[in-house]
């Protein structure tokens, strides 16, 4: 009789222990996140808000683990977070199918609604259901807010009037404090957009009832011009905003719009340093977003799936999923929970507010108007876009940075003036400066010949165009004026050298200067050469790839 062959004994186990996989693979549902469900499994894509992402985190983590069930299936809830106006965006081009929907307000619910019905003759959803109260408020360094008269009423009106004061802070007896400076994010972010909707209310005096002919106004008009012309940063979310107030200081920011749960989080992150943000309530009014969710009726729904995100948002409203968003600084939408921390005077806030004054969304064809509004009167940005060419960009690196300077300079506004500058060993300039309203497709089409070949002069075209920058910011104050630097390696053929180039930028405490926005395109870029020139001159620096050079492109164009 033979022996077994080890090597066949070998192969035979070895089989055996992929066949017991295959099998516990495809009994078992998919990662919940903290378990996993066996059975049938239903899965529903939850699209999100970005500022209540940790409380929804949580509460999908606890209803997955849970393991609710609906006709014999598992539910597993799949969240993903973002902007609100982006996603709008998404779902509005069908590169988004969300079973579940809940942006920072309704207007974008009603927005998406009328765009649906217009396009596909039906319904996007029966209703939606809000799920937590959120005020947004003005965030401001405390002792800043108690020379304005914190903690009595501060309005819109007087931010309006301190940021239009040729003295700054000098105006109410603190010239050390410099100019008044503030800023909310970008309008595709709900908290930005509620912000501009918010300065027409103040100006117009009424907390709701917004009208086309309103918007027609001059004294609406120059209020938002006013207001808007001090706001020193835009950005995609409030939390990056939060997070530039604390890394640049009260010099900087004086205030900014935020969210009432941003503030109690960021009074416990950065521990009340360098000073605590206080909330204000404005004196005139303010929104009180709700963040519905909405069951999305798209050709993906199916009614086990309705029953079953109905059964998670009826989850999201228990008592015990609304505490959690409480002891997150999320006042609960249902009735009967008394507030406590962290709704107090050491997080900055107050737990009662009169909720008289609560703004209300206008109507869907008024937001539109809003926002081409505030298009018209914020102020125009100059911009210097210069690109690398040199070989190390050849291929796959060039071709993605031209698609996504090109999505940005799509992006631009009819007031905005561009230059387009590339460079290797030498500096060229592919277009002189000129307005986005003449010259958007001659740009595009010149842009589309651009190829990669030599060296990298990166510190002389740096310096060229900021220089040029400063002196038109000198002649011209205001507009915003940027340099888009895009760069995937290190300086090797500029005849300034490394000490004599930085020493052209501020330290960071000269705010107005132009601001270089610097995009470290691949492993070999010089991250800290980009980060310093970017942090001296209040900007910011974006690490990239050629995969994700488009999305980077996209947010920067949320800074103008």
């Amino acid at each position: 009789m033979n022996k077994p062959n080890p090597r066949v004994i070998g192969i035979l186990i070895f089989a055996g222990i992929v066949l017991i996989a295959l099998i516990i693979k495809f009994t078992t549902g998919p990662s919940t996140g903290g378990g996993s469900i066996s059975g049938k499994v239903l899965e529903l894509k939850f699209v999100n808000s970005s500022a209540k992402k940790g409380w929804v985190d949580a509460m999908v983590k606890q209803f997955n683990e849970a393991g609710h069930k609906v006709d014999g299936y598992g539910i597993v809830i799949r969240a993903s977070h973002g902007n609100s106006g982006e996603q709008l965006d998404q779902i509005k081009e069908g590169k988004l199918a969300p079973d579940l929907w809940s942006p920072g307000d309704e207007s974008w619910l009603e927005m998406a609604a009328a765009h649906w019905k217009n396009i596909n003759q039906k319904k996007l959803y029966e209703k939606y259901t809000p799920l937590v109260n959120i005020p947004l408020v003005i965030a401001m360094w405390e002792p800043m807010a108690k020379a304005m008269g914190y903690p009595g009423p501060i309005g819109w009106q007087d931010i309006a009037r301190l940021a239009s004061n040729p003295k700054g802070w000098a105006s109410l007896n603190h010239p050390e404090w410099g100019k008044f400076r503030w800023g909310h994010a970008h309008p595709d972010a709900n908290s930005g957009f509620l912000a501009v909707i918010s300065e027409v209310y103040a100006s117009l005096n009424k907390k709701s009832g917004i009208t086309a002919d309103d918007l027609k106004r001059p004294e609406v008009v120059s209020f938002l011009k006013k207001i808007e012309g001090a706001v020193e940063h835009y950005g995609l979310s409030n939390t990056w905003i939060d997070d530039l107030m604390h890394n640049k200081g009260p010099a900087y920011l004086s205030c900014a719009v935020q969210y009432e749960n941003t503030i109690i989080e960021s009074n416990e992150k950065n521990k009340n340093r360098p000073f605590k943000l206080v909330a204000i309530y404005p004196r005139e009014g303010n929104f009180w977003t709700q963040h519905p969710v909405a069951v999305l009726d798209g050709d993906w729904m199916t009614p086990q799936k309705r029953s079953a995100a109905m059964k998670f948002v009826e989850f999201l409203l228990s008592r015990d999923a609304q505490k959690e968003a409480m002891r997150m600084g999320m006042r609960p939408i249902i009735e009967g929970l008394d507030l406590g921390s962290p709704f107090d005077e050491e997080h900055g806030v107050i737990a009662k507010v009169d909720q008289s004054k609560k703004y209300t969304v206008p109507e869907e064809n008024v937001l539109k108007r809003i926002r081409d509004l505030w298009e018209d009167v914020k102020i125009p940005a100059t911009i210097v876009m210069v690109i690398d060419r040199s070989g190390s960009m050849n291929g796959e690196p060039i071709n993605n940075a031209r698609s996504g300077s090109i999505e940005f300079i799509k992006n631009m506004k009819p007031r905005d003036r561009i230059k387009i500058v590339i460079f290797n060993h030498v500096i060229a300039e592919l277009t002189d400066y000129c307005l986005i309203s003449r010259c958007r497709e001659e740009i595009i089409t010149r842009m589309a010949g651009v190829f990669a070949e030599g060296n990298t002069a990166l510190y002389d075209v740096t310096a060229r165009y900021y220089d040029e920058l400063a002196k038109m910011m000198q002649a011209e104050p205001d507009r915003r004026y940027s340099l888009l630097l895009l760069t995937d390696g290190m300086d090797t053929n500029s005849r300034i050298n490394r000490h004599d180039f930085l020493d052209r930028f501020p330290q960071g405490e000269k705010f107005d200067v132009p601001k270089i926005y610097s995009i470290a395109y691949g492993k070999q870029a010089d991250k800290d050469l980009l980060t310093e020139i970017s942090n001296r001159t209040n900007a910011r620096v974006f690490i990239s790839s050629p995969e994700e050079i488009v999305k980077t492109y996209k947010e920067l164009s949320a800074n103008f």
